[in-house]
């Protein structure tokens, strides 16, 4: 009997294309959409059953069910609880998207974690927190809302407006935090994500990411595996993950932890309960290894090989982010010459030109450009050449305002 694989489908970490090629191992595919999903109802037609949120009922016995995006974990996190399914409990999803939680959940288990405090009202700032601190929703995702706090004032300034309900940003919570301190990691980031495999008590280390150094305010603009650490520092990330994931009650499906390189040791920056933005691509290439489809075979209860077999040399991937200030994105050129750079493979563009940007800093990816090189130094050399050659042309309230991919990357940005 074929078995019944249910998809809480909903805009998020990976793309439909991908999705659908890393389902498409046998299951039949039954779509529940929630209302922000609603429009990709029509194109999903022809892949599956389709239904709304509401008439999830009617779908009779699944076998298993999956989610691959931040606001639909809580929705399959209820529909497998109410089924008997393996999925992440309803509490596990409330620790893993609710900050607040997640970090209590991780002291109470003596892993350390920056000083925190919720707030609800911006006049609660807390004066004894040490600066500069981060400020950012309580539930949140794409680097929504997020800021880099250097006085109380700016903060409660930055609080009043993302608190005010009738306000554009209108967010319920907000926590502040201190802000970890990273050890120099330049030209790389100094930062990395640990891609997992759950299964009961069994934590499965997939692979450790690298990243590009972030942009302000903690922007990500690019990954790539291998990663640059050593052993040591390897194994003691890849220690701190498996003890996260059993403070937060995971027990199942594939994670991404990211992690802060300080010099007091590996710090949780964040545990999500799903598979990181744009990592199966990097881990298909990287890796042969599609962990959409390892999240599908394990929701349905079957064995998925998530071992990691590299194929030499370094594989990248690289974001073109927008100016903070830009409300518009008017053109761009050189796509072609970038995707004639030996060493680049292909670039995928994600806004067209003429696309309105959101106000709230929102992660904006303007494209996905991936490639490979035989060494980490060369990789660096392969992105500045490539990224020379295309121009981005941005409205403003300044007026326009044209970058090249590089200086992008190098710009200074305002932290608020």
């Amino acid at each position: 009997m074929t078995a019944r694989l249910a998809v809480v489908f909903g805009p998020g970490a990976v793309t439909l294309g991908d999705l659908l090629a890393g389902l498409g191992f046998g299951p039949e595919l039954i779509f529940i959409l929630p209302g922000r999903a609603a429009s990709y109802a029509s194109v999903l037609q022809g892949e599956g059953t389709v239904v709304a949120l509401d008439e999830a009922a009617s779908i009779g016995q699944v076998d298993g069910i999956v989610a691959f995006g931040e606001r639909e974990l809580p929705v399959a996190a209820r529909l497998a609880a109410s089924a008997g399914l393996p999925f992440h409990t309803p509490e596990t999803v409330e620790r893993l998207t609710d900050k607040s939680l997640q970090r209590r959940a991780l002291r109470g288990h003596g892993i350390e974690t920056p000083a925190f405090h919720l707030l609800r009202d911006a006049e609660e700032w807390p004066a004894e927190l040490a600066l500069p601190a981060v400020l950012k929703p309580v539930k949140g995702e794409g680097s929504r809302n997020t800021h880099l706090v250097r006085t109380a004032e700016n903060g409660r300034t930055l609080a009043r407006r993302l608190l005010d309900p009738g306000g554009p940003a209108a967010e319920e919570a907000l926590v502040v935090e201190e802000c970890l301190l990273g050890t120099p990691c330049e030209p790389y980031g100094d930062y990395v994500s640990v891609e997992s495999a759950c299964v009961g008590d069994d934590v499965r280390t997939i692979g450790v990411t690298g990243k590009l150094p972030l942009l302000p305010p903690f922007r990500e603009n690019g990954q790539f595996f291998p990663d640059t650490l050593d052993e040591a520092l390897r194994a003691e990330v890849i220690e701190l993950t498996g003890r996260a994931l059993k403070a937060l009650g995971v027990r199942h499906g594939i994670t991404h932890t990211e992690i802060k390189l300080t010099p007091q040791g590996p710090r949780i920056i964040e545990v999500n309960g799903r598979i990181g933005g744009f990592i199966n691509e990097l881990y298909q290439r990287a890796a042969g290894l599609d962990l959409i489809e390892a999240a599908g075979r394990l929701a349905l209860g079957q064995e998925a090989d998530v071992s990691v077999r590299p194929r030499g040399g370094v594989y990248f991937q690289h974001y073109s982010r927008p100016l903070p200030q830009a409300t518009r994105l008017a053109a761009v050129e050189g796509a072609r010459e970038l995707t004639r750079t030996p060493g680049i493979i292909a670039s995928r563009r994600l806004v067209r030109p003429g696309a309105a940007l959101p106000p709230d800093g929102t992660a904006v990816y303007l494209d996905l450009t991936v490639g490979h090189a035989p060494t980490h130094e060369e990789m660096l050399d392969v992105l500045e050449r490539g990224l020379s050659r295309i121009r981005f042309t941005f409205d403003t309230p300044a007026g326009a305002v044209t970058r090249t991919g590089h200086e992008l990357r190098a710009v200074e940005r305002e932290a608020t």
